[in-house]
């Protein structure tokens, strides 16, 4: 493992993405959000996606210079169409629009399809929640199937993240979970590695547990959310794939063979229905009553969700953000091919 300063994988990042054909600003935004991911713990969503993005590109299913449409409109929704453009600048899209219509009229719900990979769903939510928001996004994956219905051995669904942020006084409150026990990111980044995964993860091709990586790609499955009561994250992965591909006209499942998300984004101004303070002194007092709850044997305190994310982002940031040997050497190859510089100097 090597660590690297963010801006040093910023600017490769930023330089890889732009000799793929995209505007510079646009190309700015998706590296921000690969190396965020990083910033927040989450390397599956990560540089290791550039060489993904290459692939996707040169096989047509990107399309580095979309623009985004707005297929239907009223005061409080809009159906957009990505027209297969990078899903983090698609998405950004939508949030700012769902913004700005809930500032106008309270509540707002946008619906998204021909969108490629947007990247950690979590990202979304919260550019409302500091604005003041409660948001909820909902995010089908559709083209690729890693996650087998409960029961089942043969994938059917994608990990179909679900994303909620809610304003506080100090940083905003995030959930952002897949529905699958654990994101396939994850089991990649195992990959190139060389680890092992936990069990209860994935199941090979003969639907048998497996502590190796390489048994998702070849033919395995992950597990919904749940464990032993995995049928309740595969109800929720349904509904997911329902609200985000259904509704949107995206699809669902590999009942398209076009790699992307579909979504639906909702945004909703608590000061509808109470003051300002009213409700962020409600946050507190709840968050804070939560975190006086004695802690477990073995554990420090009791967190609230988004910290852990909030915590890591600062350690990173100030030590750097390490990367393993396999996905460097890969991101390293991807500059080469595409004439970009890479200033090696590690943190």
């Amino acid at each position: 493992m090597q660590r690297f300063r963010p801006a040093i994988l910023h600017a490769i990042a930023r330089d890889i993405i732009a000799a793929l054909g995209t505007r510079a600003d646009d190309a700015e935004l998706v590296a921000e959000h690969l190396v965020g991911a990083h910033l927040a713990g989450h390397d599956s969503h990560g540089i290791i996606r550039l060489a993904q993005y290459r692939d996707h590109v040169r096989a047509g299913k990107v399309v580095p210079a979309a623009t985004v449409e707005t297929l239907r409109e009223t005061s409080t929704t809009a159906l957009l169409d990505g027209h297969w453009g990078w899903g983090q600048v698609i998405a950004k899209r939508a949030v700012d629009l769902a913004i700005e219509k809930a500032a106008a009229h309270s509540i707002a719900a946008l619906s998204v399809r021909n969108c490629y990979h947007v990247g950690r769903v979590g990202v979304y939510p919260l550019m409302a929640a500091e604005r003041g928001f409660i948001a909820q996004v909902w995010c089908n994956g559709h083209g690729v199937c890693r996650v087998a219905p409960w029961g089942a051995t043969e994938p059917r669904l994608a990990t179909n993240p679900i994303a909620i942020a809610i304003p506080g006084r100090g940083a905003p409150l995030l959930v952002d979970i897949t529905t699958s026990v654990v994101a396939e990111g994850k089991v990649r980044v195992a990959k190139n590695a060389g680890k092992r995964i936990p069990e209860g993860w994935v199941l090979d091709a003969r639907g048998e547990p497996t502590t190796d990586p390489a048994d998702l790609y070849d033919g395995g499955s992950l597990l919904p959310l749940g464990g032993r009561e995995g049928h309740k994250g595969y109800g929720l992965s349904i509904v997911v794939d329902l609200l985000g591909g259904a509704l949107s006209g995206a699809g669902c499942g590999t009942l398209t063979d076009r790699v992307g998300n579909g979504l639906l984004v909702q945004v909703t101004d608590p000061r509808a229905f109470t003051s300002e303070d009213e409700f962020l002194d409600r946050v507190d007092e709840f968050t804070r009553y939560l975190k006086s709850s004695k802690p477990r044997a073995g554990v420090a305190e009791v967190l609230l969700p988004g910290e852990p994310e909030h915590r890591v982002a600062a350690s990173r940031a100030r030590d750097g953000i390490e990367i393993d040997a396999t996905t460097w050497k890969q991101v390293t190859a991807l500059a080469a091919e595409l004439g970009v510089a890479v200033d090696v100097d590690p943190a």
